[in-house]
């Protein structure tokens, strides 16, 4: 009995030593696993962020666009005041719609086309281009479209491109959004 309980002592000895040199091995090999592990992280937490900018820049112009476009649908709304009210939601993500009507080159950040039956008439810059997105108003419709680059020439307003450094770049994306409202 004396043989076995020292045998156990001796094994347990042994196993002590082999778990205090086997953390001290462990450790080149951690290090390994966070160099591997790190640029992962990171670049899934600054696709995280970058996104997060998207979707609010999104909501905000979806809200925007809305708002824009019951307005003009009122009786006797003005071109101006549809301006005032989209560039008040625009701000929230540091963009700036200035009213030129029709649109001059290199004024602001935001395009804005208001399109009542046939007429058309633009807001904003001339710069960005574009396009209406979906069917064309009746006469008893009034359609509004809110354009705007995600990335300005520096690469940070409205949307900063955090993952240009990595080949994930928003150089040259726009964000164009429409909404319909009846005439009242």
């Amino acid at each position: 009995m004396k043989m076995s309980g020292a045998r156990t002592l001796l094994d347990d000895r042994n196993s002590r030593f082999t778990r205090v040199t086997g953390c001290r091995q462990r450790t080149g090999s951690v290090l390994l696993e966070f160099i591997l592990a790190f640029p992962l992280i990171l670049i899934l937490s600054l696709a995280i962020i970058q996104f997060g900018f998207f979707a609010l820049l999104q909501q905000t112009v979806t809200v925007a666009t809305i708002e824009g476009s019951r307005e003009a649908a009122q009786v006797g709304a003005s071109t101006d005041s549809v301006g005032n009210l989209i560039k008040q939601y625009v701000a929230l993500n540091s963009l700036d719609l200035i009213l030129t009507s029709p649109a001059a080159s290199g004024s602001g950040n935001v395009l804005v086309t208001i399109q009542t039956g046939p007429s058309t008439v633009t807001i904003g810059n001339s710069d960005i281009p574009c396009t209406p997105v979906g069917p064309d108003p009746t006469a008893s419709e009034v359609k509004v479209t809110v354009c705007t680059n995600l990335t300005d020439p520096s690469g940070d307003t409205p949307i900063p491109d955090l993952l240009s450094s990595f080949g994930f770049t928003l150089s040259g994306k726009q964000l164009e959004i429409s909404a319909m409202t009846g005439l009242e």
